[in-house]
């Protein structure tokens, strides 16, 4: 039996063969972790920035879409059918969208009817609700027997105006991303002010023993030894972050490591946000999370590794 795997899978298979092999060092929670960190990597991230892609080609056919129809309609204008105009249209370049006109034109060379042609590229496109809007535009028209370039010509002009209305948005929207980036990095900013103030007076609190009052910085972790209970579970997941990464022990444990997750989850959900306001689209936020979690990380780290 023939088994195909497409591309998109191959992260996936990875990830699955790094955690299976993650599992067999299982007496080693340092090799284990970062193991099965790098499956999750490489399982999400490509999957992220293909989804991310997907987004730019269809954002690329929006905008070149408005020239298409009114040239499709110029064609109709001159005498030609809707299947004669895709076939001349194919050989015109569109950017991206060049590619769908020509799997278009094949199909109707095919003998498919022109409004399945036209549904089978709505539902390509189906993540764009402007294309599957204007592919019913122009089916109704079509099966009416109306004026079909009037049609064309009259949706383009609204999908250009639609167009300068979402770049005008993100033009004023720009500078306010800009601020969820500042914000960001003034939050990595002040976590390593904290870490500077607490990491070394833990540290001088356990070797000088403690010295009460408000001074007396203690591991958090000093309860949960032992200690099955729930609550408890965090101070699991800070020991493994730090055997990892080789954050130190006890009280400086607990904080670098609780500094590291705010740092990572602080970056992922700044970054969509980004993308929602700039673009109006939490996918596009994907390029912004992977900037900010991997520039704070990579800051934090060498930070507590070697200055702090």
């Amino acid at each position: 039996m023939d088994i195909k795997i497409k591309t998109k899978h191959l992260p996936l298979i990875v990830a699955g063969i790094l955690t299976l092999i993650g599992l067999f060092f299982y007496n080693n929670i340092s090799i284990m972790g970062n193991f099965i960190l790098l499956a999750a990597v490489i399982g999400i991230i490509p999957y992220a920035l293909l989804t991310y892609f997907e987004f730019k080609r269809i954002k690329d056919i929006e905008d070149r879409l408005p020239t298409f129809l009114l040239d499709l309609a110029e064609a109709q204008k001159v005498g030609m059918t809707l299947p004669e105009g895709l076939k001349q249209l194919s050989r015109t370049d569109y950017g991206k969208l060049s590619a769908e006109i020509k799997k278009m034109n094949d199909q109707i060379s095919w003998g498919i009817p022109v409004q399945d042609v036209m549904n089978n590229f709505a539902e390509r496109m189906r993540r764009s609700k402007l294309i599957g809007r204007v592919v019913r535009i122009i089916n109704e028209a079509y099966n009416s027997g109306g004026d079909i370039a009037r049609t064309m010509e009259a949706t383009a002009s609204d999908i250009t105006a639609i167009k300068e209305a979402e770049k005008e948005r993100k033009s004023v929207t720009s500078q306010h991303m800009m601020v969820m980036y500042a914000i960001y990095y003034i939050f990595i900013g002040i976590v390593i002010g904290l870490s500077q103030t607490l990491i070394p007076m833990l540290k001088l609190n356990i070797q000088a023993g403690s010295i009460g009052g408000i001074m007396a910085f203690q591991d958090p972790c000093l309860v949960c030894a032992g200690n099955p209970n729930i609550i408890c579970i965090s101070c699991s997941i800070f020991s493994i972050l730090c055997q990892m990464f080789v954050l130190g022990t006890g009280g400086p444990c607990y904080y670098n490591a609780l500094f590291i997750l705010m740092s990572i989850v602080q970056g992922i959900f700044t970054g969509l946000v980004a993308g929602q306001i700039g673009e109006g689209s939490v996918i596009a936020g994907i390029k912004h999370s992977i900037i900010m979690t991997a520039s704070g990380f990579g800051v934090l780290l060498i930070m507590l590794k070697f200055v702090i």
